[in-house]
């Protein structure tokens, strides 16, 4: 049994009893048990559905329970997990642990901890609530980021703002996230992969216009840049459509991109999809987004590509731009087919357009073990 707490924390706990191929049931109930074995007052707020328990961890973190405010936010379950706990407690003080348990687990891959391992991610729990009573610790701060969809004067639309803590994209990897989302057969990165090659047989580049503020070289860090153009046509490009660069248009968009696209991601942490290395060198804990974008190529161009992603390769390919920015304005162009929805952390935000910024350290997650206080630099110069 584990060590009773100097001090029992109240924690609120939502298990997605579908994670992992149907296994989250089992591993919802083994993490509510060690927590309470430890001497915890643990409040189950798993709901039939998404949006309820998201509203039962809402207010709680609020603290409208009768049991008073939380200590903590336990997740157990995947990305979409995640997704849900961070628009629970982003921008507050109220910590958030994982149990990673899902098909996809790519934050807490991020944040280096267990995977799979419902005892080894419970364990890590009960050193980072040890610690936070003791005041020596026991939290990290993340970034998130926060999705905006907007209308056509690109004015904010009312409650329909969202954290993210991984990746949004609004290009193939979108779409095929949502034809993987409708599949029922077969189970994990298979449904990935047959959800590629569903895609990529209907394919064709779509048309986007991007504002950004990046992050300038090394010499002026404030400094904004612009996004360079789309490759010329040539090999695995689609002739069709060409990138154009313009003028500062106001003080808060000061760049523009248009041009046909294939791929088009705004990361706060590197992967995507289960383990899709999206944007190799993005950070969570940096105070940047990198914005990752892929011209228009061909259906072929994009099958040699894809494959490669799992490991990165794709940022060679001269199709292929990595910058940072802190903000960054998706929307639809006619300079090539309609863009798919964006989706973040696997779950559908909006239609372009759609505003993401970077918050820095707007996210506490439990973790008992120490890190160094990162600085900020460019690193795409």
């Amino acid at each position: 049994m584990p060590e009773a707490p100097s001090r029992p924390a109240r924690l609120g706990v939502v298990v997605n009893p579908t994670a992992d191929r149907g296994r989250g049931r089992g591993d919802g109930a083994r993490t509510l048990e060690l927590l309470r074995q430890a001497g915890h007052d643990v409040l189950d707020l798993s709901a039939p559905n998404a949006p309820l328990a998201l509203e039962n961890a809402r207010d709680a973190v609020a603290g409208s329970s009768t049991r008073g405010p939380l200590d903590a936010l336990v997740v157990v379950g995947g990305d979409g997990m995640v997704h849900l706990g961070v628009n629970a407690v982003a921008g507050t003080t109220i910590p958030l642990g994982v149990v990673a348990a899902g098909t996809g687990n790519d934050f807490a891959s991020a944040l280096e901890l267990p995977v799979h391992d419902v005892d080894a991610a419970v364990t890590l729990l009960l050193e980072s609530l040890r610690a936070r009573a003791a005041g020596t610790g026991g939290t990290r701060l993340v970034d998130a980021a926060r999705a905006e969809p907007l209308d056509d004067r690109l004015e904010p639309r009312p409650g329909r703002e969202r954290w993210f803590c991984g990746v949004l994209s609004a290009g193939l990897d979108a779409a095929v996230n949502a034809r993987a989302n409708a599949l029922t057969w077969p189970r994990g990165r298979a449904k990935y992969v047959r959800a590629v090659a569903s895609e990529l047989a209907r394919f064709r580049p779509y048309g986007y216009r991007i504002t950004a503020e990046l992050v300038g070289a090394p010499d002026a860090p404030d400094a904004a840049a612009v996004l360079p153009a789309a490759p010329a046509a040539s090999g695995p490009l689609d002739p069709a459509g060409t990138a154009r660069t313009a003028p500062p248009d106001d003080a808060s968009h000061p760049f523009v991109w248009e041009s046909p696209g294939t791929v088009v991601a705004v990361a706060n942490g590197p992967r995507i999809g289960g383990g899709v290395l999206i944007a190799p060198e993005a950070s969570i804990d940096d105070g940047l987004l990198d914005l990752v974008t892929a011209g228009p190529l061909t259906r072929l161009g994009a099958a040699r590509v894809f494959p490669g992603m799992y490991r990165g390769k794709h940022v060679h390919h001269p199709a292929v731009d990595v910058h940072q920015a802190r903000s960054v304005v998706l929307e639809a162009s006619d300079a090539g087919g309609p863009p798919p929805p964006a989706f973040a952390d696997g779950e559908r935000i909006s239609r372009l357009p759609v505003r993401v910024t970077v918050v820095p350290g707007a996210l506490t997650v439990l973790d008992p073990r120490a890190y160094p206080d990162r600085v900020t630099a460019p690193r795409h110069p």
